[in-house]
């Protein structure tokens, strides 16, 4: 049996478009978890059977809509405060990418291409312990999952 091509945890991450130089992505410092997360919302209706109505109903579903929301965490890198507060406190959606893969695996990365939002920007520190950030974004309108190699 062959081995399936897997991604190493490291390889999942969350690029922000540079304000400096647009067009180009960069990977915030410091996260050590990537979490995405895409969802479909349907509405679900009772079907009744018309020989026979007394019969259970199935249930149908029509999809209403599509949506993505992701989160990170690790510790706190002074070189990414900026990058995460100016995401976070813009009330203009970004622009971002998702990537799984390395960004020069032409064979087996992909990335998703969208606006976001910072929704979360959480900062916590402990006494004897380095401080770490939490970040959540969610996307306004459609993210397109586009292979490296196109």
């Amino acid at each position: 049996m062959a081995k399936p091509t897997t991604y190493k945890g490291s390889l999942v991450a969350i690029y922000l478009e540079s304000t400096l130089t647009p067009g180009t992505y960069i990977k915030p410092c410091g996260l050590n978890n990537h979490t995405f997360s895409f969802t479909k919302n349907a509405q679900e209706i009772a079907i009744p059977d018309c020989d026979d109505p007394e019969l259970p109903q199935w249930l149908e579903r029509d999809v209403e809509s599509l949506d993505f929301s992701g989160s990170g965490e690790g510790v706190l890198a002074a070189e990414s405060i900026n990058d995460w507060w100016d995401a976070f406190n813009s009330t203009d959606a970004i622009n971002a990418r998702l990537y799984v893969g390395a960004l020069t695996d032409t064979v087996n990365g992909y990335y998703w291409e969208g606006m976001i939002h910072v929704t979360g920007f959480e900062v916590t520190g402990q006494v004897g312990q380095r401080a770490t950030v939490s970040i959540s974004v969610v996307s306004t309108g459609e993210l397109v999952l586009v292979p490296i190699g196109s």
